[in-house]
Order: structure tokens, then sequence, then C-alpha cells
């Protein structure tokens, strides 16, 4: 890969520039000023009838059922706006399965520069909304970036306490570095499935752009750690840094490297997300009093993963301790435009 050529992050930012580590941070601290509610009406204008109701979290009993999406058509560039459906239910029906115990029912997704969020704040009528900065039918990014946000509306992420409208946020690295795995997982599986069965026919032969997508990020030299280092030793210098500031991407990638294969073992595993912040209190506990509260959370089916996770951080790390390193890409671009 040359180095004087820019790629399009899935993320929409350009490779080689440095992350915006506040992504999520708005959605973190919804009521910390009344510019940021202005800016956050004016985002969701196009497909909200009413200021946005303060998020109350439902657990709907279901059968995975995959979530109806409700697409804002402005914003996107020349993205196809029946393209882009296309994608994104793909993305959602991927992941639905995998938490049979919940119903999310309308996403309202819309366009904004911001970078991708889940607002904690619902519409008038109830719908979790989502914010996807991709544009010019980048499909990788919209699988990417939307996979990352479903997982946060799946880890009950709405389901803190909240004091003096904050909310701690001191595990809130944790949840992100979880949904920086499920994206992984979401576009490694898309991509095998679209390579013999693509959603539409004009998708043919991009499950390679999205594998190559895959093989990039989890090969990023931040996101892997010496043979020599566990996952243990290495939060044990880096937990500070991570609960100071959640939104350490270089830090959070790390993590979900090392718990992608786990996520990847069975079909169950991906499933316990949905008991992470089971209840309000969940949140603010000690970190390893929260994955042990993950832990109890879980059915059996679910709860030997997050053993495994516990297993990372303490030490005990099976002798696959991340996602393999993948053969070169091939030099396949995704773009070479910055914009």
């Amino acid at each position: 890969m040359r180095p004087n050529v820019k790629l399009d992050h899935p993320r929409g930012e350009t490779h080689r520039t440095i992350r915006l580590g506040a992504r999520h941070g708005m959605r973190k601290s919804p009521r910390t000023g009344f510019v940021r509610l202005l800016y956050v009406a004016a985002v969701l204008f196009s497909v909200l009838p009413a200021k946005p109701a303060r998020a109350a979290v439902e657990h709907k009993l279901s059968h995975g059922a995959t979530p109806s999406l409700r697409i804002s058509p402005e914003g996107w560039g020349n993205t196809s706006l029946d393209e882009l459906r296309i994608v994104l239910d793909a993305v959602a029906a991927e992941l639905a399965p995998r938490f049979p115990g919940r119903e999310l029912g309308t996403l309202r997704i819309v366009y904004g520069e911001g970078g991708p969020l889940a607002f904690y704040d619902k519409s008038a009528d109830g719908d979790y909304v989502i914010r996807l900065s991709a544009r010019q039918s980048r499909w990788h990014q919209f699988v990417y970036q939307f996979s990352h946000e479903l997982c946060h509306l799946y880890s009950n992420f709405d389901n803190k306490l909240a004091h003096h409208g904050e909310i701690g946020h001191s595990n809130q690295w944790f949840e992100e570095s979880v949904c920086e795995a499920a994206a992984l997982y979401t576009v490694r599986r898309l991509a095998s499935r679209w390579e013999t069965d693509p959603p539409a026919p004009q998708f043919a032969g991009y499950g390679q752009t999205l594998q190559a997508l895959a093989d990039y990020l989890v090969s990023e030299p931040h996101r892997r750690l010496s043979a020599s280092t566990t996952l243990a030793d290495w939060f044990r210098s880096n937990r500070a840094d991570l609960e100071g500031s959640p939104y350490l991407r270089d830090k959070n990638e790390v993590v979900a490297n090392r718990m992608l294969p786990l996520f990847e073992q069975n079909r169950d595993a991906l499933g316990a997300i949905a008991y992470l912040n089971h209840r309000p209190e969940d949140a603010e506990r000690p970190f390893g009093d929260y994955l042990r509260a993950w832990e109890d959370a879980c059915p059996p089916a679910q709860r030997a993963v997050v053993a495994q996770i516990i297993g990372l951080f303490e030490g005990r790390e099976a002798q696959q301790q991340e996602a393999p390193r993948p053969a070169s890409p091939a030099g396949l671009m995704f773009a070479q435009s910055a914009r």
C-alpha cells in the first residue's frame, strides 16, 4: 500500500489522520448544553416530528426480529436510497438473530458529519435514532458504522444511571471495545455471505471488498500486542487512560481484536452483548465487578464467552489470543479520495 495514498477509513476518517476521540462523546452526555440540544434537533429534523424524548429502556420479548429502518433521504450524496436500504437491512438481518430476546422496533437512520452515533434520546414515537457519516455509496463504511452503532442498542447502552444529567463513563471504553468487535464480526460475516449470496445482484463480488476491509482493520499495527504481552499486562498499563477517556480508539481496538475470536467461536457467543449493562447500576461498578455482573446476567449459553473475556483481563488467555493476522489484501483500495 503506497504511503502517500489516502484511504477512506470506515469510520469516515482519512487513513493516517488523527482519530476523532469524541465520536460518541455527545451521546454519552446528552444534556450538558443547550447548544448541543440544538445541534441534535437540527440533525434529526428531517425524520423527527417533535423534540426527542428521553430514551426508556424497553426489553420486548421477540424472536430476534429484524428492526424496521426509516432512512432520512437527505445527506447521503450520490448513494441510492434503495441500495442503502438493502445494505443496512443486511446488517440488521445478520445481527438480529444473535439477540433472540430483543426487539428494537423501528430505527431512524440519519446522515451527519459529526461521525456515527447512537442517540440516547428517542424520537417522539419512541424510536431509536442512529446517525451515520458514510456517503457516496461507500458500502464498506455503511456496514462498519451501522453494525457498531447497532451493537450499542443491543448492549443496553441507555440503561444507565444518570446523576445531574451526567452518565458515569468509567466502563464506557469496554462497551466501545465490544461494539468494535461486533462491527468486525459483522463485516467478516457479510464478506463470507456475500461471496455466494449477495443481498442483490449489484453487490455480487462485493464480499471481497468487505473481506479486504476486515483484513486491513485487524492487521493495523496499533491493534496488535507483541507475543510476550498479555491483555492483562497491557490493561494494567492503560486502565487509567481508558477509564478517564472512553473514546481512545487505538486502545479500544486492542481489546476488540482480543475479543473477536471469542465472539466468532459459536453462534451464541455474540448474544452475550444483550446482557451487558443489564441493570442500571452495573455501569458504575468497578471494572471487575462490571464484568462479573455481566456474567451473572447471562443465561448459560452466553456465560461461557463472558468467562473467557474475564480470563483475558485476569491473565488467563487461551492459546488463540487475538484475531489472526490475515494475508495482505493485495493492495485493494476502498477509495483514493479523502472525501
